[in-house]
């Protein structure tokens, strides 16, 4: 619009159509349309490209909506076992699990040792996809069950389904972890430098006072650190595939 100025004055003269032109402007302004799109859907251009403003923004808007689907589902899940965090330490109990995605980018193969973080091209796009990428602990099973053993890696993992719903890049460096039926527990891994595998050691005996055949590798996910007491814990829930 271009609405004149008064003679004697700065103030500009709205006529009518000025205001109906400008109540419309508001109209597609709150569809989130951009000014000059909506220059030209008032002024220029035909209905076939009014419909296709107006479709895009509309595709924009389910794409928002089926992100936040996903965040509320992973922020519902993550409060769940937050809450019951207090409850679930030291225990064990069976959970199936779905397919994962994942790579490991630091090892420790000795003590509290870590070697530097290998530099991944896929590093960078699965870190924007956090939370539903997660920071991830690897360890064999086969190395807590040998005490003279102690070394584990730290990953980033996903669920596969995410993985395609966000269009996640992956190589050939992404191992996948089927969907499987799991052993779960809870583990206080306390502060910095308290890492050992030996830590493992009442997991390891009850897999086999139980009679229960690992399947695969132990992948933990960190849960959450906080304080008390005077000292840091941290929390991280681990799952083993076993033998159903």
């Amino acid at each position: 619009i271009a609405p004149k100025r008064q003679e004697n004055s700065d103030y500009r003269t709205y006529e009518t159509w000025d205001i109906f032109f400008l109540m419309e402007c508001m109209r597609y302004r709150s569809f989130d349309i951009s000014l000059k799109d909506i220059s030209k859907m008032l002024h220029n251009d035909s209905l076939d490209f009014f419909v296709e403003r107006i479709g895009f923004k509309q595709q924009v808007i389910d794409e928002k909506l089926r992100y936040y689907q996903m965040l509320e589902r992973k922020i519902s899940a993550y409060k769940d076992k937050l809450a019951s965090l207090p409850y679930n330490v030291g225990c064990y109990w069976f959970v199936n699990t779905p397919e994962y995605r994942y790579f490991t980018y630091v090892r420790r193969e000795d003590g509290d040792h870590y070697g530097e973080v290998e530099e991944k091209p896929l590093f960078p796009h699965w870190l924007k996809q956090i939370p539903f990428v997660e920071f991830t602990h690897h360890i064999s099973f086969a190395d807590i069950a040998d005490p003279r053993i102690d070394r584990d890696a730290w990953g980033l993992c996903v669920e596969s389904a995410d993985a395609a719903l966000l269009n996640l890049p992956l190589n050939a460096e992404v191992q996948i972890r089927p969907a499987s039926l799991c052993l779960c527990t809870v583990m206080d891994l306390g502060d910095y430098g308290n890492l050992t595998l030996r830590q493992f050691d009442p997991l390891v005996t009850y897999i086999r006072d139980h009679g229960i055949v690992p399947e695969g590798d132990i992948i933990g996910k960190i849960l959450t650190r906080v304080h008390a007491n005077g000292k840091m814990h941290r929390y991280i829930e681990y799952t083993i595939p076993v033998r159903k």
